[in-house]
């Protein structure tokens, strides 16, 4: 088994233990093409980790060490290294999640784009106005700061700190969500999250011509001929591995209650 290590500057002596760890145990250490990829560090780094082997997903497990201050994707911590080595000389629990689809219409082209959390679109300056569709099916036009679509993974991210509700993960399903929107006698918005089958697309469209496209930790340049966005959810999946008494309860309560 292959592994690669994913970690920012910070964690970069945790990640060396870690390495030093996983080579007694006689396990290859290869960033390049890996079995098996370690996060070392909190969901941030889980994110731009996902990303960075966002070609490879399909032959690539992940697994999260939580070395930051929200570890939802990180089912571990440092504790937990000399079990999980055991585990990966058996057999690991994997659960598999569907990345969002994100396709962008410009007027000559069209480019697509991934994220596991959520993708938005933002007008942090002006007012942004744009059509909301489910499927071919009009649901508003929408005024204020922008407009996001999550997955059931996402939905405890951004979404959360949005107002939004909290989805089981194993949920395969959409939630919109409005980031400040106008509400006044003049114009008024859904301002409730929406959740709706996986199996249907959500688009805006409109005058997006000033708008940011972000998904994930990641941000798309401004385009003056962008004419459309429509997400769905995709056939590319992330394959994270879990410790088996990590529950969705359980990080739920570890992560917002206690």
């Amino acid at each position: 088994m292959k592994i690669g290590l994913y970690y920012k500057e910070k964690n970069k002596e945790n990640a060396l233990f870690l390495k030093e760890q996983l080579e007694k145990n006689g396990f290859t250490l290869d960033n390049v093409n890996p079995d098996v990829i370690f996060s070392i560090g909190g969901d941030g780094t889980f994110l731009q980790a996902v990303h960075a082997y966002i070609n490879k997903l399909d032959s690539i497990k992940f697994i999260g060490i939580n070395y930051g201050s929200l570890g939802f994707f990180c089912g571990y911590t440092k504790e937990d290294i000399p079990e999980l080595i055991k585990e990966l000389k058996g057999e690991l629990f994997v659960k598999q999640y569907s990345l969002l689809k994100g396709e962008i219409k410009y007027q000559n082209s069209e480019q697509d784009i991934y994220a596991l959390n959520e993708i938005r679109i933002e007008n942090p300056f002006h007012t942004l106005i744009s059509d909301v569709f489910i499927d071919d099916e009009k649901l508003e036009t929408f005024r204020g700061n922008g407009l996001m679509v999550c997955s059931s993974l996402g939905s405890s991210a951004y979404n959360k700190s949005l107002g939004g509700s909290l989805i089981d993960s194993d949920l395969n399903v959409l939630e919109l969500t409005e980031i400040a929107g106008l509400d006044n006698n003049i114009f008024h918005s859904l301002k409730s999250s929406l959740v709706v089958n996986g199996n249907k697309k959500i688009s805006f469209k409109g005058d997006l011509s000033s708008i940011v496209v972000g998904y994930d930790n990641l941000s798309m340049q401004k385009e003056d001929n962008l004419l459309e966005v429509t997400i769905s959810i995709s056939d590319k999946k992330v394959n994270i591995v879990y410790s088996k008494n990590n529950s969705y309860i359980k990080k739920i309560r570890k992560s917002f209650v206690l």
